[in-house]
């Protein structure tokens, strides 16, 4: 099997009730249940419970994938959104609310930052229902606590992607009756707050094994990454720690956490960079949190894309091109900024494992809009992963690398700085030794910049963006137009403006504040 961890949705009545978001609640509640399991006799047995954990690991496809008949790959909707990439697509007419993305003109009907807020908060419905049950499951505690362990860690990475995404939202703990449903927002803080505590009460029970080991399950190792990442940003943008209970998250700590994965996780970096993104890698020593993907399901159903086991994003940004002997067509979003191409240094090997250039396609290309000539070659069309059954488009099997131990290593340097250490040169050391790039002495503008090369088109760059501040943000996004040779479009097609009011957080979604009319819209909208 080329899959460890298959992610596949639970098919009764009560998951289907679990798609629900606020403004969708009636379309969820008239459908009947498709077997004569639901809610009233599921949630029994030791199987009940591993079926149900499944359905909330399954939400973590659509987030690269698609979700609720939009295409809404999110690691592909921050690249566009930062300047390492554009909308893209075949026409202007073609995607109107990824231009709106990458211009940051974000309007309040944008059905792609819909569709995160509400995948986000079915994740979020389902692991505040598997964990309201669990009690009453008969299994052992033991099974129970790792369970439960999952589950939370699972909640608090889909509030970390809504919460850094919208700032302002509904923190919901358990499952709701209708009367319930429209909440008050939470200060960013008090949602904080949650994904540390949840992340803190995970690490005790998840088991200390790399992904292979875990089968792709959540691990001791990726709750701690995590709990770094969330530091890290929370500590950019709001300039405070985070208390979570009796506990106090701070540079100290979270730095402790990433020493652990370090010193005694068993991830490192793969010795050869261009091999990570290889299938033959997925789930390998470097990947500390990775979603997996498949075309062992073959699907076929455009009207319930996340229902299959594929990833969308492939197939998204690879190149329109015919013929060619190493890609398969794709649809040309996200094309590569001039910008992304100029960051990397002379000799690089990082810079053609990352971008497709012209000289590397053989096939017929189709410039798409804003076709620049460059594309991402970490998430494409390889044929590698050429489907090998269903529908082209919808089972692309490759697996996102969302946490690298490379990360866990700038991540420390990061905060090794911060804390007045003397080990922030040598996690920085390590990660450009592997491309044999001579010594830089470290420093946090200079971790930034090994930050944008090494995780280049991974998803990350934006959110780095916000973490280095309004006018930092807005500085890079508004030059992200310089010409690149392959250019096809009207220069004022690559123009950006950063909406500098908003902060770079996305709009409360129309649809939901139509719904709940005690939702406030965030700044600048």
């Amino acid at each position: 099997m080329k899959k460890i961890a298959k992610y596949t949705t639970i098919r009764v009545g009560i998951m289907l009730v679990a798609g629900l978001s606020f403004g969708a609640c009636k379309d969820f509640l008239d459908i009947k249940p498709v077997d004569s399991r639901v809610e009233e006799n599921f949630y029994k047995t030791q199987d009940d419970a591993t079926e149900a954990l499944t359905a909330v690991y399954d939400v973590l496809q659509w987030h690269t994938g698609a979700g609720g008949g939009n295409f809404s790959p999110d690691p592909l909707m921050s690249d566009v959104a930062s300047d390492d990439a554009y909308a893209g697509g075949g026409s202007r007419s073609d995607s109107p609310v990824m231009i709106e993305i990458d211009r940051h003109k974000i309007t309040l009907n944008n059905t792609l930052t819909r569709t995160h807020w509400a995948n986000h908060y079915t994740g979020i419905y389902r692991a505040n229902l598997l964990l309201s049950r669990l009690g009453g499951i008969d299994a052992p505690e033991s099974f129970k606590n790792q369970l439960a362990a999952e589950a939370k860690f699972l909640r608090a990475n889909f509030y970390f992607e809504l919460v850094r995404a919208f700032e302002n939202i509904p923190l919901i703990l358990t499952t709701q009756k209708p009367s319930e449903y429209c909440g008050a927002q939470a200060a960013p803080k008090d949602t904080y707050a949650q994904i540390v505590k949840d992340l803190n009460e995970a690490i005790d029970y998840l088991p200390a094994s790399t992904l292979k080991g875990s089968q792709g399950h959540a691990t001791k190792w990726a709750a701690k990454a995590l709990l770094a990442r969330v530091f890290l940003f929370y500590q950019s943008v709001y300039k405070q720690d985070i208390t979570a209970g009796d506990k106090v998250l701070n540079t100290q700590s979270a730095l402790a956490h990433l020493k652990d994965v370090i010193s005694s996780s068993g991830h490192d970096l793969l010795p050869v960079f261009e091999d990570v993104f290889r299938k033959s890698n997925e789930f390998s020593i470097e990947s500390v949190w990775e979603v997996s993907y498949s075309d062992e399901n073959p699907w076929w159903d455009w009207g319930y894309i996340q229902g299959g086991e594929g990833n969308m994003q492939p197939l998204m940004q690879g190149p329109r091109v015919a013929g060619d002997k190493n890609f398969g067509s794709g649809w040309s979003f996200a094309p590569v900024s001039q910008n992304l191409v100029n960051a990397f240094e002379p000799n690089d090997p990082r810079k053609n494992a990352t971008i497709i250039f012209p000289a590397d396609l053989t096939g017929d290309i189709s410039p798409g809009y804003q076709h620049t000539g460059y594309f991402s070659k970490k998430y494409t069309t390889s044929n590698d992963y050429a489907p090998s059954g269903g529908q082209y488009e919808l089972n692309w099997g490759n697996n996102y690398r969302a946490i690298r131990f490379a990360d866990v290593l700038l991540m420390a340097a990061e905060l090794d700085l911060m804390a007045g250490g003397g080990e922030a040169q040598t996690y920085y050391n390590r990660v450009r030794d592997r491309v044999k790039m001579p010594h830089k002495t470290v420093s946090l503008e200079n971790i930034f910049k090994e930050r944008r090369v090494e995780l280049a088109l991974e998803g990350q760059r934006y959110w780095d963006l916000l973490r280095m501040g309004t006018a930092e943000a807005a500085k890079a996004i508004n030059a992200q137009s310089t010409k690149a040779p392959g250019y096809t479009d009207d220069a004022a097609d690559y123009v950006a403006t950063f909406n500098t009011a908003s902060k770079g957080f996305w709009p409360i979604p129309q649809s939901e504040r139509d719904m709940c009319t005690s939702l406030k819209q965030n700044e600048g909208y």
